[in-house]
């Protein structure tokens, strides 16, 4: 699908979640206008040569869809539920009575010798009498005994987390970059209702057009200008522009370096950061070094966290 800006003119590419995220609305990366891409959305560009792409008019009333591509098929009960273990009220259970106790094979023998004796029988077990109490025994006994101290485990655990959050605050830097980290802390900043600062990720930012040029009001002064767009899956911090000019003999002859309060035309956009997907325009005014200078390279590098 491609869309078009109303100022400039300018032809972009878009994809359908892109549209959808930015519910139509969409900012110019090259004059930085705010434009609605649904009034000339087309899914190709005409074959021959255009100026303007047709503009759309919206519907006074909803759009009827009657060619369904799928249907999401409700989620089924099982047909048999598993049936319930009854209990068969004439099940014979054996009774107590019926149950003896395993005897050794010469027990039988010592019973009927001490019934001779006159003996108890074995059913009428005398009582049992408690040995007799030795007071240094028991004190060595309670002495030998592990206690358990719920204050030495209380106190462990606190040190331990107290240890955990000193790293934590340590190496903060890299636990907010690091990708297999940085979306447990935003899910957990979520719940608490605390926020993070903004990742950068430079590596993932690529400069797509770039172009220098006499300054048009200012005499012995070049007009630099280019745009950048956001690989990145997340939003990040707008990085820092170093643009260096040099010589035929790759001698750099002039080098400065921006920061993104400095080439953003919105102040704003610096706080909401740089989204994933987006491009953002680059102008800068800069005195002209001379004649030697025939050759120019931009680099990204990480701004500070705010």
């Amino acid at each position: 699908m491609y869309t078009q800006c109303h100022r400039c003119l300018t032809v972009y590419r878009l994809q359908a979640e892109v549209l959808a995220r930015a519910r139509g609305q969409f900012r110019c990366g090259h004059c930085g206008a705010v434009f609605d891409g649904l009034e000339r959305l087309i899914e190709h560009l005409p074959e021959a040569s255009f100026h303007e792409l047709p503009h759309a008019d919206a519907s006074a009333t909803p759009v009827v869809l009657n060619m369904p591509a799928m249907r999401p098929a409700p989620r089924q009960s099982p047909l048999f539920a598993a049936p319930a273990a009854e209990h068969d009220p004439h099940e014979h259970m054996p009774s107590l009575s019926a149950r003896r106790e395993a005897r050794l094979p010469g027990d039988f023998l010592h019973d009927r010798a001490d019934r001779g004796r006159g003996a108890p029988a074995r059913d009428q077990v005398p009582e049992m009498r408690a040995p007799p109490r030795i007071e240094g025994a028991s004190r060595r006994a309670a002495a030998l005994r592990p206690s358990t101290n719920a204050g030495w485990w209380l106190g462990s655990l606190l040190l331990a987390m107290l240890l955990g959050a000193q790293v934590a605050w340590a190496e903060r830097a890299w636990l907010l970059e690091d990708s297999r980290v940085r979306p447990w802390l935003d899910r957990f900043c979520d719940r608490v209702g605390c926020q993070l600062p903004m990742r950068s990720a430079v590596a993932s930012i690529r400069l797509v057009s770039r172009e220098v040029r006499p300054h048009p009001d200012a005499p012995q002064a070049l007009l630099i200008s280019a745009s950048m767009i956001n690989d990145a899956s997340f939003v990040q911090r707008f990085p820092v522009v170093e643009v260096t000019l040099s010589d035929l003999g790759e001698r750099a002859i002039a080098r400065r370096r921006f920061q993104p309060a400095e080439y953003l035309a919105d102040a704003s956009s610096g706080v909401r950061g740089f989204p994933p997907g987006a491009t953002a325009p680059l102008v800068f005014e800069v005195a002209d070094p001379g004649r030697e200078a025939v050759a120019f390279e931009f680099r990204f590098l990480a701004a500070e966290a705010p």
